[in-house]
């Protein structure tokens, strides 16, 4: 069992800098077949361009003691009370006992404006998840949910965004944020209101593949560090599993 965490930053960088060589690998195949798909919707059309990043969430799970052996990993629904399911990117189950789950989205070009959308998504996933645990239709565990979020470093997530006059006075904590900054502060609002167990927040730089987070509190050291509590949280509450490695 790993006694401390590992430092994720050259795995982080690697994971984007193959998210970035998919995107553009898949738009060149999409253009050198004639299909009309332009932009960034040629970039993801593909469904691989977050893999590597999918991979890199798992290992965590792997670094913080689960045997890789044990666990399956798989794209599955999740039960929910005002929906029948929604699908999760990332459901890690040990013995069809569920060790987290996770959702993995990126925004990249000039999608800064889809913020509404992209954050109603998440809170409503969040949300329908948590009252199907009130109504008792999950149980008998509290499930772990994550959320990842990639964003591409530029002036359309990092420039301030001009305030629109909304009916009541908005929170101030949103004046003079960027997109990127609303990202930081809805998803750690949605840690800190238990919507979530933990989250990380990405800035991706296109042509270098480089990484920054915006907020220590949603990096992916932090991310991570949330990983291993739930896997050392469910490992001692499942005694009866042979967690040894071989």
């Amino acid at each position: 069992m790993p006694s401390q965490l590992p430092d994720y930053g050259n795995s982080v960088r690697a994971a984007v800098a193959d998210y970035w060589e998919v995107r553009r690998s898949q738009a060149d195949e999409s253009e050198s077949r004639g299909v009309v798909n332009t932009g960034i919707r040629a970039e993801v059309t593909g469904g691989r361009h977050l893999d590597a990043l999918h991979e890199l969430v798992v290992s965590v799970f792997v670094d913080a003691g689960i045997p890789a052996r044990l666990i399956d990993v798989k794209r599955r629904p999740i039960a929910g009370y005002f929906r029948r399911d929604k699908n999760w990117d990332i459901v890690v189950t040990v013995a069809d006992r569920v060790v987290g789950i996770v959702e993995l989205k990126s925004m990249a070009g000039n999608s800064g404006k889809n913020y509404n959308n992209r954050t109603d998504e998440a809170l409503g996933q969040a949300v329908d998840v948590w009252k199907a645990v009130e109504r008792e239709i999950i149980r008998p565990l509290r499930p772990w949910l994550g959320y990842f979020m990639l964003l591409e470093d530029n002036e359309a997530f990092t420039k301030p965004v001009a305030p629109r006059k909304a009916v009541w006075e908005p929170d101030p904590a949103f004046d003079g944020a960027s997109y990127a900054d609303r990202y930081v502060i809805f998803f750690e609002r949605m840690v800190r209101e238990r919507l979530l167990d933990a989250a990380c927040v990405v800035l991706a730089d296109k042509d270098s593949a480089a990484v920054t987070f915006p907020s220590e509190s949603v990096s992916f050291q932090a991310f991570a560090a949330a990983i291993h509590g739930r896997c050392l949280q469910f490992m001692a509450t499942n005694p009866e599993i042979d967690w040894s490695a071989g």
